[in-house]
């Protein structure tokens, strides 16, 4: 019986993809399928098929585009979404898959550590401007998408990542569990090195776009919070990019309506969920068609 779907996401970098599956072959315990949805460029040059199920979507031209159509996909009520280069320990998936006992339990992060830093990330924020920020001594909403847990059942009540957001997309889960009473859990014994810097921190003008597309997607979450920022204030978080595009971008891009309004979930939905009175239809599918299927739209 499968437990756990983990999930890795590749656009372009085979060798960095390959690190990954090689560490997860190594280290991973029974009940466990590995799922790599990539956009045509891997072509399994040392025959892993047997061990690995490759899901070929070529329109896709980033990660959370891989990730919106391939959740669907996935078999266990667990999915572990880990990003190309991330390496993992023995034993790692038993404290993050024990948290899921608590029935509102919607995702859990594990201690996530980049190769700039020996301080643990715990998943994410969202700061006052509604940027991703890493949560280090404060709870997280959610996890990462580069090292996440989630129920499988939370990503079918929101019908999985939101493309639209591109790498806000993980943010905007949490801020949904939030908002909606479900919890977001560390796994203190769970590790995942991503084997590279952390950019969390870094302001450039698509993400000034996109944190301001969250803040009106989430307008009550950040009114709860007295949370505003103004173009001052804007100007102000920029100046460290040293970018003069994104310091003009923070005081003129406005948020994208039609992404901060795109399938936006029914909270009810989410609570029913939480509550344990979902009746999300489980996605099935038949191991006789997953060989060949070619995904040629991300949602």
């Amino acid at each position: 019986m499968l437990n756990v779907s983990i999930v890795i996401p590749s656009v372009d970098d085979a060798k960095r993809l390959e690190s990954t599956l090689i560490s997860l072959l190594e280290n991973r315990p029974s009940g466990c399928e590995i799922v790599v949805p990539h956009s045509g460029h891997y072509d399994d040059p040392y025959n892993i098929a047997d061990e690995v199920r490759l899901i070929d979507i070529p329109a896709a031209q980033s990660e959370t585009e891989l990730l919106a159509v391939a959740w669907s996909m996935v078999e266990a009520p667990i999915v572990h979404l880990l990003a190309p280069g991330a390496t993992v320990e023995e034993g790692w998936l038993d404290d993050a898959v024990a948290r899921f006992e608590r029935p509102d339990v919607m995702a859990v992060t594990p201690e996530v550590y980049f190769s700039d830093s020996p301080q643990a990330v715990h998943g994410l924020v969202a700061d006052e401007f509604g940027l991703r920020a890493a949560a280090i001594d404060t709870a997280p909403l959610g996890p990462m998408r580069q090292a996440a847990f989630y129920r499988y059942s939370l990503l079918a009540a929101l019908g999985g990542f939101c493309s639209r957001l591109d790498e806000f997309a993980d943010l905007d889960i949490g801020l949904w569990i939030a908002e909606a009473g479900g919890a977001c859990e560390i796994a203190s014994k769970s590790r995942v090195d991503l084997n590279q810097p952390c950019d969390l921190g870094r302001v450039t003008p698509q993400r000034v776009r996109l944190a301001k597309t969250l803040q009106m997607r989430h307008q009550q979450w950040f009114a709860s919070r007295g949370t505003s920022a103004g173009k001052l204030g804007w100007l102000s978080r920029s100046l460290g990019s040293g970018s003069l595009t994104t310091m003009v971008s923070a005081l003129t891009a406005s948020a994208d309506s039609q992404a901060a309004n795109h399938r936006l979930p029914n909270l009810d939905d989410l609570r029913a969920v939480i509550e344990g009175r979902d009746q999300t239809f489980r996605f099935d599918p038949r191991r006789d068609q997953l060989g060949s299927v070619t995904h040629r739209y991300a949602a």
